[in-house]
């Protein structure tokens, strides 16, 4: 439940309080102030939004509401379990309110972002997991994320368009910061760190989806129902937008247009998924619309051509992603590489497999796109060397994969290993 403080006119009160009497308000009271009355009101979550419409023509009305959940009891006693288990969802005027009090200030926004940025280059530049975290932690992308989702539900284009802006001053200065970090490092090469960000799986664009609705439960959800802290949310959100960020400044310090590219991709996909799932779950869960208490000034046509927009950019990043192979798809690519040179050597008698990896080079040969395949298998033959293994592996192993018409170009590393213990007994 909610507790709300409405101060009005003397002789007001009263009339507030049957209206919260109708909502099935409790643990009502009026008091008695030298410049009118005050009444206080406890309501269940979904019911604050009506309320505070109803009472939207007393003008003078000066309205206090504790974002916090509060437990409320009231005869009969043996009904106490009920009547602390409301878990409904934030009323639409708690949700849309208190998504704007995130906004914060620009300085406290470009500090953060700046700092993310730092961050997420040490953590690139010196291949250190933790410190991606740590810069996930930092990084202010979550609060502009869910400001713009809130608006695009509410209609709101003018807080649409400032939220995109400080969208835009965080994420790039995010870049400048990783660009400068680069350039005064002297870095030229990318590290593996990076190269693994930016090869980019078919299924990246779940990712996205799934921050943006994680995002806009949170804020629906009451505090009380709510399983995941806001900061995690937070982190899942700028696990989308943190790393592209720092792989687009490093990459231009020394040209690696390839890794600028995915970095690019990364960033708008997750920009436009985290705003089409956001912003639904506003809508149509939370119940954030044009016509919610206090904020009736929004425009349907926001929402809606919001909506097309995010829509028409995943639409044109998926038919990028897809047109060509392996160039926005090589995280998946392979891992597919893997598993069919895994279930080819599964048909081979004479080969025990130990270990098979795949990854895809750093850039790319002219018209290759080069696959380093690594090995390490026991030769079970007694009739084949290992080189007569090898030699007829590869071949075997190059038009399978080439059959699957990945445009990958596959350059293989075996190694046979000396089995020292008992030979493995074939297989009947």
């Amino acid at each position: 439940m909610r507790t709300l403080t409405v101060k009005v006119p003397a002789g007001k009160g009263q009339e507030v309080k049957n209206k919260a009497e109708k909502l099935k308000g409790k643990n009502l009271s009026i008091e008695q102030l030298d410049t009118g009355e005050l009444v206080r009101v406890h309501l269940n979550n979904n019911t604050v939004d009506s309320f505070i419409r109803s009472i939207d023509n007393i003008e003078e009305a000066e309205i206090t509401l504790n974002p916090r959940g509060v437990i409320s009891l009231y005869p009969p006693q043996d009904e106490a379990p009920d009547q602390v288990t409301d878990v409904t969802f934030r009323s639409p005027f708690e949700i849309f309110l208190g998504g704007l009090q995130s906004v914060g200030s620009k300085f406290g926004l470009m500090g953060y972002a700046a700092s993310g940025g730092v961050l997420v280059w040490i953590g690139l530049y010196t291949n250190t997991t933790f410190l991606l975290v740590a810069a996930m932690l930092v990084s202010p992308f979550a609060g502009p994320a869910m400001n713009a989702a809130l608006a695009a539900a509410a209609g709101k284009s003018g807080l649409l368009l400032q939220s995109l802006k400080r969208y835009a001053m965080a994420i790039g200065l995010s870049i400048l910061v990783s660009f400068i970090l680069s350039y005064v490092f002297k870095q030229q090469h990318a590290t593996s760190l990076m190269v693994d960000i930016s090869h980019i799986s078919q299924m990246t664009i779940l990712l996205p989806l799934v921050a943006g609705f994680a995002g806009g439960i949170n804020l629906v959800q009451s505090e009380r129902d709510s399983l995941v802290p806001g900061a995690a949310v937070g982190v899942l959100v700028a696990a989308s937008l943190a790393p592209p960020t720092g792989l687009i400044g490093m990459a231009l310090n020394f040209g690696n247009w390839q890794m600028v590219q995915s970095g690019l991709f990364l960033l708008i996909l997750q920009l436009a998924g985290i705003q089409l799932s956001a912003a639904l779950v506003f809508r149509y869960l939370g119940r954030v619309t044009i016509k919610g208490a206090r904020f009736a000034d929004g425009k349907e046509n926001v929402f809606r051509i919001s909506l097309l927009v995010s829509v028409a950019v995943l639409g044109g990043l998926m038919y990028w992603q897809f047109n060509k192979q392996p160039n926005l798809q090589k995280g998946s690519i392979s891992t597919q590489i893997t598993q069919t040179i895994r279930n080819t050597l599964k048909e081979v008698e004479y080969v025990e497999t130990i270990e098979v990896n795949s990854r895809f080079t750093r850039g790319t040969l002219p018209n290759l796109n080069p696959v380093i395949c690594e090995l390490y298998l026991y030769n079970r033959s007694d009739s084949l060397s290992d080189e007569q293994v090898k030699q007829a592996l590869q071949s075997v192993l190059f038009d399978r994969i080439k059959d699957e018409k990945w445009n990958a170009d596959p350059m293989f590393d075996i190694t046979m290993l000396d089995y020292k213990g008992e030979k493995p007994q074939k297989s009947p």
